[in-house]
């Protein structure tokens, strides 16, 4: 096979087996060390095809995160097509916790990623988009209208929810994920407060929130 006569559905997957490959060379190495000849002699992929395909290893990382990113929305779409009738914020809960779990064999990953963000703003910059993109996609997928600035600032709370419990999620060996399902209600039920005395709400929500704060109120009373 030539170059010439490479489609797009073939760069695809060379882009696929290139990204794959870097994500496992960042589990033991720094984004720095890793360049794309290296990566595609790992796969047997031609270093100037893979170069042509991939731009650098970060765009390879990048797009091993999106995949990831994808795999675990379409996972807990199917997951609360599944569920039948669940509040909103026990979707966005379960949503954010299945990326978590996605994401668990791969904390040395994240962990590097961490570290090089520090010197590239270009990557941080990256990653924050990235999140924020994933972010809104399970907000929408849970039923949660994103729509407009009030939209764009529940969004923008939920993200800074996620960047604050993953240092817990980092430190949690678990099998479960206990802790960080526990960080996580926590935050989420603190968000969700700030979020309506901001009125980031509609008022039908506000209503509904403050129906299922008394809610769990009155359960506690009755020491459910």
């Amino acid at each position: 096979m030539t170059h010439a006569t490479i489609d797009a559905g073939q760069t695809a997957q060379i882009f696929t087996t290139l990204a794959d490959e870097a994500w496992q060379q960042l589990g033991t190495l720094p984004l720095a060390d890793l360049t794309v000849p290296e990566i595609a002699a790992h796969v047997d992929v031609d270093a100037a095809l893979a170069v042509a395909v991939a731009g650098d290893p970060q765009q390879l990382v990048l797009g091993k995160m999106a995949a990831l990113d994808d795999q675990a929305v379409l996972e807990s779409f199917a997951d609360i097509e599944d569920a039948g009738a669940v509040p909103t914020r026990e979707k966005i809960l379960e949503a954010i916790l299945h990326r978590f779990e996605v994401y668990a064999p791969y904390r040395a990953q994240i962990q590097a990623l961490n570290r090089a963000a520090r010197a590239r703003p270009d990557l941080a910059l990256a990653l924050g988009l990235g999140l924020q993109a994933v972010t809104r996609r399970m907000l929408a997928m849970a039923g949660d209208d994103c729509d407009g600035w009030r939209g764009l600032m529940r969004v923008k709370g939920v993200v800074g929810v996620v960047m604050v419990v993953a240092r817990v999620w980092m430190k949690d060996d678990s099998p479960d994920l206990a802790p960080t399902m526990k960080e996580l209600d926590r935050r989420l039920q603190q968000a969700e407060e700030w979020a309506v005395s901001l009125w980031l709400f509609q008022q039908s929500h506000r209503r509904e929130t403050q129906t299922a704060r008394q809610d769990d109120i009155t359960a506690g009373c009755d020491g459910v």
